[in-house]
């Protein structure tokens, strides 16, 4: 180090290395590199080994970006602190934490997003009756219409959470006779605006108790149904 410490030239070299480092990450995020070799079992070793590449490629550039931007805002408020060089020394801690700040802009506008749209899901039950199952023995069936109120497309199995219980106790599924004939409505993606009707089995030991059916966002922070009904006969 020469007697008269020159900081703005590293804090600008450190500040294009974070710079570049976020950059090169934030496109491996939204970009990955997908396999596209050849098919079969024969190429999983080498799809296995690609996906460690990308991993390792995505959480590299992440590591140095975080090393490069902190020493880089050492040096950067050093720069600021001297006369006459205060200038690039913000435009330093500017480089630096700018991808930063649009990960985090990013990962507030999903959570902001994500929450408005679980908000806007309504769930229904609008049947629960005796029945039979698949192999003739007394069942359970519920009918539970699910209805889009958000702006992103969405289906019941990755949105909504569904529980039954009697007496405590979760009811375990029995497959209906009409399960066989429908077209999975579990997985259909539902347009804004759209609804579906889901029908479940259950297998049921006290017909004449009522059941609770709780349906909830997996992160359990929407609880759209959350009740006891009598079951019809």
């Amino acid at each position: 180090m020469s007697k008269k410490r020159n900081f703005e030239k590293p804090a600008v070299i450190l500040s294009i290395c974070a710079l570049v480092c976020g950059m090169i990450h934030i496109f491996c995020e939204f970009y990955p590199f997908e396999y596209k070799g050849e098919g079969g079992i024969d190429y999983l070793g080498q799809a296995i080994v690609w996906v460690l590449f990308v991993k390792l490629l995505l959480y590299g550039t992440l590591v140095l970006y975080i090393i490069f931007a902190i020493v880089a805002t050492v040096f950067a408020i050093k720069t600021i602190r001297a006369k006459g060089t205060r200038k690039k020394g913000i435009l330093s801690l500017i480089l630096a934490w700018i991808c930063g700040l649009v990960v985090a802009g990013l990962i507030i506008a999903n959570v902001l997003i994500d929450h408005n749209n679980k908000k806007n899901i309504q769930v229904e039950v609008t049947e629960v009756t005796l029945t039979t199952d698949y192999d003739g023995e007394q069942a359970l069936r519920i009918e539970i219409e699910l209805y889009n109120g958000s702006k992103t497309t969405i289906t019941y199995l990755s949105s909504v959470y569904d529980e039954v219980t009697q007496n405590g106790e979760e009811l375990s599924h029995a497959v209906l006779p009409e399960d066989l004939d429908d077209d999975d409505p579990d997985i259909k993606p539902l347009d804004p605006g759209e609804s579906v009707t889901i029908v479940k089995g259950y297998e049921l030991e006290y017909p004449d108790e009522p059941v609770n059916i709780l349906c909830r966002s997996f992160d359990g922070k929407f609880v759209y149904v959350d009740e006891e009904f009598e079951i019809e006969n």
